[in-house]
């Protein structure tokens, strides 16, 4: 769920998912020989699979699985310069995470360099997965003039289907937008939820949740209320289990977190929430740059206009 980092991939339907994918891991299989054994761990993540049409495809691999490099074919001295490069700009991340991360980079360049198919984004697989392009097959096995970005995200496996978790939804909605409610959740009470590893105490950095279940714990502790799995994993229970269970201040605060996030995501804002964006946009400076083209929302983007003026006319014509 990186967003789309490349221009030669588009949306993929639902029966090309399994032959891509097959495909995808014979490619990689030519490249990493001896990391075969891996691939049939991982797991798709998000609504891949679930909708007619995909965006993207989102993967989890378990980040054990790159503890050998030699598994990857990675040369060592390469890897620990990496890794020792890393350290110098980094202020908050553990040595195992940057090792990860080195191993990572040193993958992407070994994909760049060993396959004509296969486009990575070296740059943004620092972070902690791998931003790649491949083509899109059918069922037949006809290759299609199209390809479709895969995201590899590396680290706890049942942690990232949580984070990740996308249920089917009408309208709007999709599975970024429950997830980006839950991260303004943490955010609202000194959080950062890491889609990679966990969440985090923002003032001791110390990791307090690696799980789905000490994730919801640590919820109900800071909130005092009782909320579940269930009630989590839905965009729009959620929202109702929120109003029912927090003051109206509390809940405005966390919106508010909310659509500056959105704000600066490849995604529409939920039409339950249209109108408290219109009537908070210039008290929080939100612009709708990434809007799409067919969100309600578009007329009230402020590249090309007044905010002040145009709201308050819209206002004067209702």
């Amino acid at each position: 769920m990186g967003g789309n980092v490349f221009d030669i991939t588009a949306s993929i339907a639902k029966e090309n998912i399994e032959p891509t994918l097959l495909k995808f891991y014979e490619e990689l299989g030519s490249i990493f020989p001896n990391a075969k054994k891996y691939f049939k761990n991982i797991r798709t993540l998000g609504s891949v699979g679930k909708k007619d049409v995909s965006g993207d495809i989102d993967l989890a691999i378990s980040g054990d699985a790159f503890k050998n490099i030699q598994d990857w074919g990675l040369d060592q001295e390469h890897v620990q310069s990496l890794f020792e490069k890393f350290k110098k700009r980094s202020k908050n991340a553990t040595d195992d995470q940057l090792m990860k991360r080195a191993a990572i980079v040193a993958i992407a360049e070994k994909i760049m360099n060993g396959s004509k198919d296969i486009a990575v984004d070296i740059k943004g697989s620092a972070g902690g997965a791998l931003f790649m392009a491949y083509p899109q097959y059918e069922p037949s096995g006809n290759k299609l003039p199209n390809a479709v970005q895969i995201d590899l995200n590396v680290g706890n496996v049942d942690w990232l289907s949580f984070a990740y978790y996308s249920a089917t939804y009408k309208g709007n909605v999709k599975g970024l937008h429950r997830t980006q409610l839950m991260l303004s959740l943490f955010a609202n009470k000194g959080y950062v939820f890491s889609h990679n590893y966990g969440v985090k105490n923002k003032e001791t950095q110390e990791v307090e949740a690696k799980n789905p279940s000490e994730s919801i714990e640590l919820l109900n502790k800071i909130y005092g209320f009782d909320i579940n799995e269930n009630i989590l994993e839905d965009y729009f229970k959620l929202q109702k289990f929120l109003k029912e269970n927090l003051s109206e201040e509390e809940l405005n605060a966390i919106y508010d977190r909310y659509l500056k996030i959105l704000d600066s995501t490849r995604a529409d804002i939920p039409e339950d929430l249209q109108e408290y964006w219109i009537a908070n946009q210039e008290r929080l400076g939100l612009n709708g740059k990434f809007l799409p083209d067919d969100s309600k929302l578009i007329k009230y983007k402020t590249e090309s206009m007044n905010f002040s003026e145009y709201y308050f006319e819209e206002r004067k014509l209702k």
